[in-house]
């Protein structure tokens, strides 16, 4: 076998595993991104379902101060009780105001973003992104607290 003979045989060789690494890289590429498109997609679902729970239980209580203000009996399926009321306020619902509830959710779209569980990558970026976000996070923390 002769060097021409082994290079007319390694070549094709190393072409097709080159295409298939290639393709092995654009599979991955492809479920990475459509992994990220779910997780945007269930966190855009978890916010419109946590906002229709913020509006039914806002009109409960209004159409319960109405009733009460015209000396109507109130039913109980109307007034939701405290353990009914969601977690995220919105404007007058909670007694928070609008820009508590907007700090609020700048808070949480700042952790689903930075979040170090959220990076990939070698353990300094990690280590590094871990500390930056504990910065952050310690001084949204002291803003919340100070704002009650």
């Amino acid at each position: 076998m002769t060097g021409i003979d082994l290079f007319a045989f390694v070549v094709p060789v190393l072409i097709l595993m080159l295409g298939a690494y290639v393709v092995h890289q654009a599979r991955r590429s492809r479920e990475s991104e459509m992994n990220y498109k779910l997780r945007k997609c269930q966190i855009a679902l978890d916010d419109a379902e946590q906002s229709l729970d913020n509006t039914v239980y806002y009109y409960k209580t209004e159409i319960g101060r109405l009733k009460s203000q015209l000396g109507e009996a109130v039913d109980d399926d109307v007034v939701p009780s405290a353990a009914a009321a969601p977690h995220h306020g919105t404007n007058g619902v909670n007694g928070r105001s609008g820009q508590d509830a907007k700090f609020r959710q700048a808070k949480n779209a700042f952790a689903r973003l930075y979040h170090p569980d959220q990076v990939t990558g070698d353990d300094r970026e990690k280590r590094l992104r871990v500390d930056l976000f504990k910065e952050f996070w310690d001084e949204l923390e002291r803003i919340d607290r100070r704002n009650p």
